[in-house]
């Protein structure tokens, strides 16, 4: 009825609200279809608010029967097909315009989703853009910010490094002056002792880790303090019996000083002085009674009173002083086994030259060990300073003959080996050719000062050992102390003179003395770079030689052998450099001297060795240059510490025209004569 009505009224949009399954329903006689359709109430076709189900349900019987609604409806079927089939009908009579119309609406669809797909698109890459962009704009701004804030880090960085240089230099003063004030307060305790001062002084010096520097200050101290009173003293007396107020007496030796005394005031001068010595004395005594009284704290008395146990406790006690020994387990090792032999020959005495001698073939072993690892080198000889003396030589050649199996590995008779042992190999760990490591100084240091260690315990034990040894045997004991014991401490010099040979760089120093222009004709006033050069290689070493002494201390007096090869190594290279020129004037000499000073001076803030090694053998060759025909020959035999090359240069270089040829020859014959015997 719907659908009638919306074709009557000329409403045909109204059709395609509906579904379309209607239209498949189509009668087949056209007549029939029309008495349908003219069946249908006029009711259905009144107005849309008709409900047609309400109409239906009204229209009901009120007793129901099923065959007369199923027949009713199959009736409502045939009027709905045949509505449908008109309906269709007309659909198809008015196509053109509908297909058409169709059309427009779905191509208009179809630019609609286009529409839609381009917009959606365009949405997207907006939004992308947007991202992007603000990601940029926000990247730009943090990197900027980032910018600003780094570059106010470096500014307070730059003011804080500002501020620490001068902090650390303003801190370093100040060490400075506690160290001078410390100094000064320690120098005190020299005449009047008090326990709360140098404790409080000692403590202060622990603090900074200046021990050791303690210990040689209070030394120093002791002995300022010694010769300052006897020379007041006696300086009094000298006054008092001059009876003048001659100021001479100030500027005297203190041996000169003591001649001026009268016999009237020998005794009471004498008295005083004994007096004053005696404060000094005490306070001394004192001082050792206050680091004996911390060694006590510190340490626990081993028991027993045997040799073993002298042993320990002499180790032991050592080891907590402010200068402790260097020692490896090897130097503590061998200790152990001297106290068991000791044991030993107090038990067994008919033994105890079998035992001593064991004890000496150990500490031999021990030496030569030392020297293989650490000495050896075949540069000695050539050096001329003299670096293992005769005794030295006689005892390495005495232990390696008798002790050390050259021939380890190879069939000998088993009477000639039966004492002998393998030579010593030093571990592939030990690295002893860098050189940011001074060539293995630490291994060195501890080697050598260990041994000197052990050889300072040996000579405490001396007299035990010899009260044990038979009277027909104490020779050998004496032998044994003289020829060894006492050498173990001369191992120091070719030990440590491998590493001054190495660093520093002599061979660089020849090197650009050889490019120097000596024959000039007027008085510089500017020392030569290879002066500079030089002292940047002893600052180099020194500031290595400090980096070394963190991990393992330097003795004093090891430190002395070093800085002691090291200058007497330059200055040596120095002659030879001088040697080496062809040509020089008196103005050149003067340039020698100039760089020569130029060194000593800056050489002088870098150690406190004083006097400085071969100082003399520079300036006496530098001022050989001045020397006369008769002067030259006179030197030539007095001074045979120079090489015959220096000597020759000296000859041909400083005379050079002065003299004729004849006396040249003589000159050189002279240095030929010196030579002679050497060969």
């Amino acid at each position: 009825s719907f659908i009638l009505k919306s074709l009557l009224s000329n409403k045909p949009q109204r059709i395609l609200e509906r579904p379309l399954y209607i239209l498949s329903q189509q009668p087949i006689d056209p007549q029939a279809e029309q008495e349908i359709i003219d069946s249908i109430g006029e009711v259905y076709f009144s107005n849309d608010s008709f409900d047609m189900v309400q109409h239906e349900l009204e229209k009901l019987p009120p007793e129901l029967n099923l065959q007369e609604l199923e027949d009713y409806r199959d009736k409502l079927k045939r009027q709905q097909a045949a509505v449908s089939k008109r309906v269709a009908d007309l659909i198809l009579e008015k196509q053109p315009s509908y297909v058409k119309e169709l059309e427009r609406v779905t191509a208009l669809q179809t630019n609609l989703q286009l529409a839609a797909v381009i917009c959606t698109n365009a949405r997207r890459q907006l939004n992308v853009a947007k991202a992007g962009f603000t990601e940029a704009s926000l990247g730009l701004l943090a990197n900027q910010r980032r910018r600003q804030l780094l570059t106010g880090l470096l500014k307070s960085l730059r003011t804080i490094k500002t501020l620490v240089g001068e902090l650390n230099s303003k801190l370093q003063d100040t060490l400075e002056q506690i160290e001078e004030q410390l100094d000064v307060a320690l120098s005190k305790t020299c005449k009047h002792f008090d326990v709360l001062h140098y404790t409080k002084v000692q403590m202060a010096y622990t603090l900074l880790g200046k021990t050791q520097t303690a210990m040689d200050q209070l030394h120093m101290h002791f002995t300022q303090a010694i010769h300052n009173t006897v020379f007041q003293v006696v300086l009094g007396y000298v006054e008092l019996c001059a009876g003048n107020a001659d100021t001479k007496f100030q500027k005297m030796q203190y041996k000169d000083l003591c001649t001026h005394i009268t016999l009237d005031s020998y005794i009471p001068c004498l008295m005083d002085l004994c007096k004053a010595l005696w404060e000094v004395m005490l306070s001394y005594h004192r001082t050792m009674q206050w680091h004996e009284e911390q060694d006590k704290q510190e340490t626990t008395p081993p028991p027993g009173h045997n040799m073993t146990h002298l042993c320990k406790k002499k180790s032991d006690y050592c080891l907590n002083k402010a200068n402790a020994p260097i020692l490896t387990n090897t130097t503590l090792n061998v200790i152990r086994l001297v106290g068991k032999y000791i044991q030993m020959m107090n038990i067994l005495k008919p033994i105890a030259f079998d035992v001593i001698h064991c004890v000496s073939q150990l500490f031999d072993y021990y030496l030569y060990a030392v020297y293989t690892f650490f000495g050896r080198n075949d540069m000695y000889e050539s050096s001329g300073l003299g670096l293992i003396s005769s005794r030295l030589r006689t005892t390495l050649n005495r232990i390696q003959e008798s002790l050390i199996d050259m021939n380890a590995g190879v069939h000998a008779p088993t009477e000639d080996r039966k004492e002998k042992v393998p030579s010593p190999h030093l571990s592939h760990l030990v690295v002893l050719t860098n050189s940011e490591t001074l060539y293995g100084l630490a291994q060195r240091v501890v080697a050598t000062e260990s041994l000197a260690f052990l050889a300072e315990l040996f000579e405490s034990l001396q007299s035990h050992l010899d009260a044990m040894m038979p009277a027909a045997k104490k020779p050998f004991l004496q032998q044994f102390y003289s020829q060894t014991v006492s050498t173990a401490s001369e191992l120091r010099k070719p030990i440590y003179w491998v590493v001054a040979a190495k660093a520093i760089d002599y061979e660089q120093m020849l090197l650009m003395m050889a490019g120097v222009k000596w024959d000039i004709r007027e008085i510089m006033s500017q020392h030569n770079i290879y002066v500079d050069v030089l002292l940047k290689e002893f600052e180099q070493f020194n500031k290595r030689l400090g980096e070394v002494s963190r991990h393992v201390r330097i003795p004093l007096p090891v430190s002395n052998v070093l800085w002691e090869h090291c200058i007497r190594l330059a200055n040596r290279t120095l002659v030879e450099g001088y040697a080496n020129v062809k040509k020089c004037s008196n103005e050149g000499r003067a340039l020698m001297q100039l760089d020569f000073q130029q060194f000593l001076m800056k050489l002088e803030k870098l150690t406190d060795l004083r006097p400085i090694p071969d100082k003399e053998f520079v300036e006496t060759y530098i001022k050989a240059y001045y020397l006369t025909e008769n002067d030259m020959e006179q030197f030539i035999k007095n001074h045979r510490e120079y090489s015959m090359k220096q000597l020759a240069n000296l000859v041909n270089v400083c005379l050079g025209s002065h003299i004729n040829k004849r006396a040249r020859q003589k000159l050189l014959a002279a240095i030929d004569d010196i030579d002679r015997p050497k060969r």
